[in-house]
């Protein structure tokens, strides 16, 4: 079985969305010597990276990470191609809607949008003028009874939006943004797996996120 790593590595200096307070840092307590072993620690904020939001991040009563069953992280994803609305990285683009429109959703658990946006990861323009969901678009996924939504985006949103986590979190989606390497799965449907930390009581973690084609 081929394993697709859709996840971006974690380290002290990758990119962060800019209203995150807390600095990347992994600690390293000891080294290998005749007596030590390396031992390191982590320090980071849960939306770092790859990483998927709950509902709580945006609707306040709902569960922790911790109380969410497992299943709600894992099953068909359908991969959709939407990487013309990242033609141009000079003005922000909105997914629309259509975009679904040749697809049946009714045995689909995720569906994840390959923009390229990822391409410019790493740089200043990653965290400007990405493509992001359209109202209708969200309000289409929140009404096909999905586990949830990724895309190689910071956000389903724009920067200061909330009108696609809003809608998704009401229909008890999970969002996983900052993917990458969804290219060679685009208008295919594999299998999912996005597991977030056990973390108690919040709303998003980073996850180590893979696909894979069925036999």
């Amino acid at each position: 079985m081929q394993l697709f790593d859709l996840s971006h590595v974690i380290k002290p200096d990758m990119p962060q969305w800019s209203g995150d307070k807390q600095p990347l840092k992994i600690h390293r307590h000891s080294e290998h010597g005749p007596d030590t072993h390396m031992s390191s620690s982590l320090e980071f904020g849960c939306h770092v990276g790859t990483h998927l939001d709950g509902s709580l991040h945006f609707l306040e009563g709902q569960p922790g990470l911790h109380q969410v069953p497992i299943n709600q992280f894992a099953g068909s994803a359908l991969v959709i191609d939407a990487s013309a609305s990242a033609v141009d990285a000079s003005a922000p683009t909105i997914m629309e809607a259509d975009l679904l429109k040749d697809h049946d959703l009714s045995r689909i658990d995720f569906v994840l949008f390959h923009t390229g946006w990822d391409c410019h990861w790493g740089s200043e323009i990653y965290y400007r003028h990405w493509p992001w969901l359209s109202a209708d678009l969200a309000r289409l996924l929140a009404a096909s009874n999905l586990k949830g939504v990724g895309l190689d985006t910071p956000s389903l949103d724009q920067m200061s939006g909330s009108v696609a986590h809003d809608v998704c979190a009401a229909a008890g989606m999970v969002n996983l943004e900052n993917l990458t390497g969804l290219g060679p799965l685009t208008d295919t449907i594999v299998q999912f797996m996005a597991l977030p930390l056990k973390l108690y009581e919040t709303e998003a973690s980073p996850v180590r996120a893979v696909a894979w084609l069925s036999e």
